[in-house]
This record gives structure tokens, sequence and C-alpha cells, in this order.
């Protein structure tokens, strides 16, 4: 078993064009769309009724345009101003390699694409990375960490933060859900997704 972690709130990004269009997104700079603002509003209010809890949050965001934005609309509602923020390089979206700007379900199709979940876990795209080095990174960042947080970052980055923080076998991480216009709280080795209107999903 893991030692206790502080508290996380986890938040992917909203939406963009190229998750409408179920494309790798992987380090391509791509900005939330119409829906993408609408999803970080809607979880913006949700967590201004936590405001008091997280007064005292550390926040993080990675470098990525999505996930910024998406926290500026965030500490716009706590109010928070958006300088306190500490961005960090380790929060970055898994890298697919020669995979990103191509159709996400090519890939899963395609004759190099692991069959099983542990495979799928150690699998590295050419140009990319694996779901193991997420997860060092994970490690990496976490240790760092000096006490509770919120963080904005990326759909297989929260996959590496969830199968990290809950030690989970390494077969059950590649294929959590991982929605948007949600968030999710992690604490004592768990993990949990609510709504924009504070129910579980």
């Amino acid at each position: 078993m893991k030692a206790e972690f502080p508290k996380i709130y986890f938040i992917r990004h909203g939406e963009t064009d190229w998750n409408l269009r179920r494309l790798v997104q992987s380090t391509a700079d791509n900005d939330l769309n119409a829906t993408g603002i609408a999803q970080a509003e809607s979880i913006a209010k949700a967590l201004h009724d936590r405001e008091p809890e997280l007064r005292n949050f550390d926040f993080y965001s990675s470098p990525q345009i999505r996930a910024r934005h998406t926290m500026q609309i965030i500490c716009a509602a706590q109010p928070r101003n958006f300088t306190t923020v500490k961005t960090d390089v380790r929060l970055r979206e898994l890298e697919f390699g020669i995979w990103e700007g191509k159709s996400i379900d090519e890939m899963h199709h395609s004759s190099g694409y692991p069959i099983g979940q542990v495979e799928h876990y150690n699998w590295k795209p050419e140009g990319g990375e694996s779901y193991a080095e997420g997860v060092a990174r994970v490690d990496a960042f976490v240790r760092d960490m000096k006490g509770p947080s919120i963080i904005v970052s990326h759909g297989a980055m929260a996959r590496c933060f969830i199968g990290y923080i809950c030690d989970m076998p390494r077969v059950d991480i590649t294929h959590l859900p991982t929605p948007q216009g949600c968030y999710c709280v992690l604490e004592n080795n768990k993990y949990q997704w609510f709504d924009a209107g504070h129910r579980e999903v």
C-alpha cells in the first residue's frame, strides 16, 4: 500500500475541436472550443462551492493552452489570481509520437497497437511515451507536492494519477474513464469523479 498523499482535485481540460473529431492530441497546443469553455465554466461554478476548502490549496496546470485556459476559468470563479497557478511540465499530456493528429480509431486498429492492457501500459509509440513513463512523471510530481492541490491536466495523465495514487494494478490503468466537464477527487488512496452538480459519475 502506498503512503497517504495530499488531497487532489483533478480536472481534465475542456473539449477541443480535436477531441470532438477524435484525433490524438498529445503535444499539439489546441485551445478549448465553445463546448470546452462551457464545460470549464460549469466546473468552475462547481468548484466555487468548495471555495472555503480550496482557499488553501495549491493550484497546478499543464503548460498546454487547453489546460491553462480551463484553469483560468476556474481561477476567475474562485476568485484566485491566475498568476499564483504553478505550471509544471510534468503535467503535460502523454506523448503519442507518430499518432499525433491522426484518428484515435485508426491508432486503435493499427497493427502495432497492443492487444492486452498490460502490454498497453508499457507500449511506447514511435516518438512517444508509455503509460509507465507517465506514471513515473506523476511519481516525481507528487513527491514534490507540499499540500492539497487542484490540478488541471489531460486524459491520459488522469489515468496515470489515478493509477499511481490508488496503487492500481497496471492492467487497470490504461482504460480508466476520464470525463470532461467533471472533476475527480483523489483522497485516501481512492478516487471518484463528480459532475458539475456534485453527483457521482
